[in-house]
């Protein structure tokens, strides 16, 4: 399969997971429940930012260089006060463009830690129906014997995750092709990443260790990729999230196990 035919394959992974919560009516309450916590996390914080936000803006324009002066009976200052002008409104647009990125950021991570065991009892629920058998549940006895490799397989997996960004802010400096380059490699790596925290919930039940995780995102790089393509869109990932649960333990299912008919 092409790298092409494997990023469509786990795109349409998108729509499995939106139509097996639908056709399943007993996943809607563990369904209902994260979206719910992730809508009210999400407006939570967008309403910080519209009480705070000229705060913010004032607060960084005060460690900036202000430029002001009165134009009047001096028509040759009027093409300069309308480039400050444009450029305080490019300033106001990039400070929200960037307060906008913080609160997604901070958003997926907070329903990514209180929504996460509901989002694990859905995709135990999901893999039940997907597959007839009953895998292995999560017990807080086997939680607390599993503690030590599991925070073990979460500082690598952050240290990467925080790695990677910076290197990948590193190639932003590349002359003419460097910024572009650096948006489509972040894009291609949040995808990734996405898809990636979905696909492997089931992994994390089963305790599998880091490098089992890492050959699992290798070898379906470009399904995952193809999975998480949400990414792209702001809080798409955060509202859908129990889509995205169901569609990730899908793939996770079909790449570990005989293909599903859905």
């Amino acid at each position: 399969m092409s790298r092409i035919q494997q990023f469509r394959e786990g795109f349409h992974f998108i729509s499995k997971g939106f139509k097996f919560i639908l056709a399943n009516r007993s996943t809607w309450l563990l369904a209902a429940l994260p979206m719910l916590i992730n809508l009210i996390i999400l407006i939570a914080m967008i309403a910080l930012l519209i009480n705070y936000y000229g705060d913010i803006y004032s607060f960084i324009t005060s460690h900036l260089w202000e430029i002001s002066f009165d134009p009047s009976g001096r028509w040759y200052l009027y093409p300069l006060a309308a480039l400050l002008w444009i450029v305080r409104l490019i300033l106001r647009i990039v400070i929200g463009l960037i307060s906008l990125i913080l609160i997604l950021v901070v958003s997926y991570c907070m329903s990514f830690i209180i929504a996460a065991p509901f989002n694990d009892a859905l995709s135990e629920k999901v893999e039940r129906i997907a597959t007839g058998k009953d895998p292995e549940k999560f017990t807080f006895a086997k939680f607390v014997r599993d503690l030590a490799r599991t925070v073990k397989v979460e500082l690598i997996k952050a240290a990467v995750l925080i790695s990677i960004p910076i290197v990948l802010f590193v190639v932003s400096f590349i002359p003419i092709a460097g910024p572009a380059l650096y948006m489509a490699l972040t894009t291609i790596f949040g995808a990734c990443d996405l898809g990636f925290s979905f696909a492997e919930l089931p992994m994390g039940r089963r305790t599998a260790p880091f490098r089992e995780r890492l050959s699992f995102a290798r070898k379906n790089f470009w399904m995952l990729t193809g999975f998480g393509i949400p990414f792209a869109i702001p809080f798409f990932a955060i509202i859908f999230a129990p889509a995205m649960v169901a569609g990730g333990t899908l793939i996770y299912i079909s790449l570990t196990s005989p293909p599903l008919d859905s």
